[in-house]
């Protein structure tokens, strides 16, 4: 796919940055460590950064609004820790997305797997860190928009206990989901860009590794995923198996009439105002929210704290962690139809929605490659349980064969 170039997007990244602040020359207000000297960032371009416009993704946002004064939080705490700042990131319209397509910028190219989708919505910091263009880059994971990316290009990525890394200073679709998230090349990156954001320390603390067995599970999966997960599990003998029976369609489906509810309060009367601006799937989507009722809402809700208790259950014991596939499938190709997409988007929801309607921990890591392409492992951790999802991550990471299924 040819990636249209037309004046903002930076030439030779790919798709990936676009030219707003590229290589501007950052500096901390209050600079605190140098923990990530020489670590170079990239940045979704839905935090603000002090002397630029924030664009969501939509030439019309960008000029609707107004020229940030301060950088975001989480840009604030990277340069303190002396990471250098290297450019702003395309991401999909207003963050409504999970495929990495952008009707107005194009599509930045997924450099694990040219012929595919990167994923969205935080698409050109993930294909900025495939591409080597940036060590780490922050994203923001709604219902996904890290966790799947990073599956799609092979990379590390983690969505944090919802609430536990300030936002301020960046875009939200849905409160109640929304955090602030980050890809990494490595594990040690990774782990040294939650100890900055988070003002956190590593722990020793070791993690309980929760097998789940739950044909609904197994049913979403492809093939492929299914039998590499399969396989995984019984051969180590440090996996819990729990049974299970997690009612993933519904909580999916309450997941997007809460997503959505929440979207139209917070972007309604601009999106109203600008409907025609959008992209057709974004349009469609805030469509549909613009008809969330207060009943369903209200089921939709009483859906949600089924879905918490099921999960506490299961991780009744802070060292407890599930191991999962982040996604149930590899990207998508470029050239496949809307239905196709759709289709996974479906199936994906479903498995990253266990973390989006609990608020847990997930890190997603470099697992198999199906026909070329990535496919990612997760750890979901209990409420506050960062440290040891990234611990485990560790010794996961060890376990691990390097997996290639054709």
């Amino acid at each position: 796919m040819n990636i249209p170039l037309n004046g903002q997007l930076q030439p030779d990244t790919g798709g990936a940055f676009l030219t707003e602040a590229y290589g501007y020359s950052l500096q901390a207000h209050r600079p605190v460590s140098n923990n990530l000297e020489g670590i170079r960032f990239a940045v979704k371009d839905v935090f603000d950064i002090a002397g630029t416009r924030t664009g969501a993704g939509n030439p019309v946002w960008f000029s609707d609004h107004e020229v940030a004064h301060k950088h975001a939080t989480a840009v604030e705490r990277l340069l303190s820790s002396g990471a250098t700042f290297v450019g702003k990131t395309l991401t999909d319209e207003l963050t409504y997305s999970l495929a990495g397509i952008n009707v107005h910028y194009g599509v930045p190219r997924n450099p694990a797997s040219p012929d595919r989708l990167p994923g969205g919505s935080s698409s050109g910091s993930v294909a900025a860190v495939a591409a080597g263009l940036a060590d780490i880059a922050l994203g923001t994971d709604c219902g996904g928009s890290v966790r799947l990316p990073a599956s799609y290009c092979g990379v590390w990525g983690m969505r944090p206990t919802h609430g536990r890394l300030s936002g301020h200073g960046c875009l939200v679709l849905a409160h109640s989901f929304d955090t602030v998230g980050w890809f990494a090349r490595n594990l040690a990156h990774l782990e040294q860009t939650f100890c900055a954001l988070a003002h956190a320390e590593t722990t020793d603390t070791q993690a309980v590794f929760v097998a789940l067995d739950d044909q609904g599970i197994d049913n979403l999966l492809d093939p492929g995923v299914l039998h590499a997960f399969r396989a995984l599990k019984s051969q180590q003998a440090d996996f819990l198996a729990v049974s299970s029976a997690l009612d993933l369609g519904a909580w999916a489906a309450a997941f997007r009439v809460l997503q959505a509810s929440e979207a139209w309060m917070e972007h309604g009367v601009w999106v109203s105002r600008h409907a025609e601006e959008l992209g057709a799937d974004i349009r469609r989507r805030f469509d549909i929210a613009s008809g969330v009722t207060a009943a369903q809402v209200r089921s939709a809700q009483a859906i949600r704290v089924a879905a918490i208790r099921a999960l506490n259950q299961i991780l009744d014991d802070e060292h407890k962690v599930i191991v999962i596939p982040t996604v149930p499938t590899p990207a998508p190709l470029l050239d496949a139809d809307a239905a196709a997409v759709d289709d996974i988007r479906m199936r994906s929801q479903q498995l990253l929605c266990i973390a989006g309607l609990a608020g847990l921990p997930q890190l997603s890591m470099p697992w198999l490659q199906i026909n070329g392409a990535p496919v990612g492992l997760s750890i979901i951790g209990g409420r506050g349980c960062d440290e040891i999802v990234l611990r485990a991550a560790h010794k996961l990471q060890a376990l691990l064969p390097d997996q290639k299924l054709m």
